[in-house]
């Protein structure tokens, strides 16, 4: 008896390895992601914007970043004693106008330079649901608890979604010609616009994905919308609101994305260095033990073997906390 409904495993025609630059961008469920791919030290960044919900956010992220335009006063908006960028999401807020500005114009700076190099790019769609300021039309990523009455909004068409994404990878493109972009809608729910607007919105962007993919042959899609509301369909998947994935549910994914992008020896090596991550977590009975100075010993045996297979991953850290406590 079969119990569950399988997503078929999507095959592409590259593997990604370590020593690849990766770059993540859109909802919470791409971070998710992303901040996996960095602790497996895979060379990423993620979400240099933060949490980007909607197509128009992303692909105004990326023109901004390629065509160097920098963050000013303008962009900038000041709420509940911080300041707040209209692009980015609250973690990056601060408490005066020019930490602000100063911050998010490094990591523009930082991102490009990332662009320039980067194999692959993830964008995660998770709504097409836009929210655009009404004092000048702009499309804003984070609202930062402004009244909503300040704001107009309206859906993303599959069309205008398929323009503004063809439009900024086009220019990033002209950057890199090598980059691979992947596509993903999150399985997360945006039930506060009600059950038949979250599907709607899903439903464009599933209409423009597809538009995409026929007219691009650098795009390609990875269903880890499908693999969550289809295979896995049960709600012990979720959090306690029942809209977000667990851990376990991101764990899956991962799996067969790795199972999907990887070979045999990358997913070894992942192994040998979430065993390694492990023992680094582990909180010995008697930090002062013989068998725990042993233990330290041969997990900077085993960090440095890691380094010697794997030249392009950074140990730094885990080296020096681990020698500074060995006696």
């Amino acid at each position: 008896m079969q119990l569950q409904t399988i997503v078929p495993q999507p095959s592409y025609p590259f593997q990604i390895n370590h020593s690849d630059q990766l770059i993540t961008m859109g909802s919470c469920f791409t971070e998710n992601i992303g901040n996996r791919f960095s602790e497996l030290k895979f060379n990423t960044f993620v979400n240099p914007f933060g949490q980007q919900y909607n197509p128009a956010s992303i692909a105004n992220g990326i023109n901004r970043i390629v065509r160097q335009q920098w963050f000013s006063d303008d962009d900038v908006i000041y709420q509940d004693e911080l300041f707040h960028c209209w692009q980015h999401h609250s973690d990056f807020s601060k408490p005066t106008k020019e930490e602000l500005i100063t911050s998010v114009n490094s990591i523009l700076k930082e991102t490009l330079d990332w662009f320039k190099h980067a194999d692959y790019l993830m964008l995660t769609f998770g709504t097409s649901h836009i929210y655009e300021w009404k004092k000048d039309g702009r499309i804003v990523s984070n609202c930062h608890k402004i009244s909503g009455s300040e704001f107009d909004l309206r859906f993303l068409s599959p069309d205008e979604t398929v323009e503004r994404i063809n439009n900024s990878l086009d220019a990033l493109k002209k950057l890199n010609p090598n980059l691979k972009i992947f596509l993903t809608i999150s399985p997360v729910r945006y039930l506060a616009f009600g059950f038949y607007e979250n599907n709607l919105s899903k439903a464009n962007l599933f209409v423009a994905i597809e538009k995409l993919l026929r007219h691009r042959t650098d795009c390609f899609y990875f269903p880890a919308y499908e693999i969550v509301m289809d295979e896995l369909r049960d709600y012990r998947f979720f959090t306690e609101d029942l809209l977000h994935p667990t851990r376990l549910a991101s764990q899956i994914v991962w799996e067969k994305l790795c199972n999907s992008l990887m070979n045999d020896e990358t997913k070894k090596l992942n192994d040998e260095i979430t065993k390694v991550l492990a023992a680094l977590a582990h909180k010995p009975r008697n930090p002062n033990s013989v068998a725990q100075e042993k233990f330290k010993k041969s997990t900077l045996e085993k960090i440095k073997l890691l380094q010697s297979k794997l030249p392009e991953t950074n140990w730094e850290n885990e080296i020096l906390k681990l020698e500074n406590s060995i006696f």
